[in-house]
């Protein structure tokens, strides 16, 4: 078991009506396209022909500060707001499918918009599971 697992198992107020596997795979693939974005960005910055690459790096910092604000939100059973979640999920969702097509642009090139690719493609699924499964 995670770390992630293990506390929000462990917090004396679940979330109301959410389907704990979801919320679980939801926050843990949103902490990996975090760090996945903010990795991307710098390695983007980082390339010596990084010029092409700015519409990239702006993806992948809008991931990453997403999916931060994302999880922080997943993570707080006790400042519930079924609407706020489902907001947060959405935006979360729209960034990362725009992330994932601009990544998929330079994938054969970039070893790091390939790995973020697939991070965004993820955390879009699982976010859009998790949002299905409130109903």
């Amino acid at each position: 078991m995670t770390d992630v697992a293990a506390i929000l198992n462990a917090h004396p107020r679940p979330l109301p009506g959410i389907d704990e596997d979801a919320l679980l795979i939801a926050v843990t693939e949103t902490l990996n396209c975090a760090q996945s974005g903010t990795s991307c960005a710098d390695a983007c910055i980082g390339d010596p022909s990084a010029a092409h690459l700015g519409k990239s790096t702006g993806a992948a910092l809008n991931c990453a500060d997403m999916a931060t604000a994302a999880v922080r939100v997943l993570s707080r059973p006790t400042a519930y707001d079924r609407a706020v979640t489902e907001a947060v999920l959405r935006a979360l969702i729209e960034t990362c499918r725009e992330g994932y097509e601009e990544h998929r642009k330079h994938a054969s090139e970039n070893e790091a918009c390939l790995i973020c690719a697939e991070a965004c493609r993820k955390c879009g699924q699982a976010c859009r599971r998790l949002l299905d499964s409130l109903g």
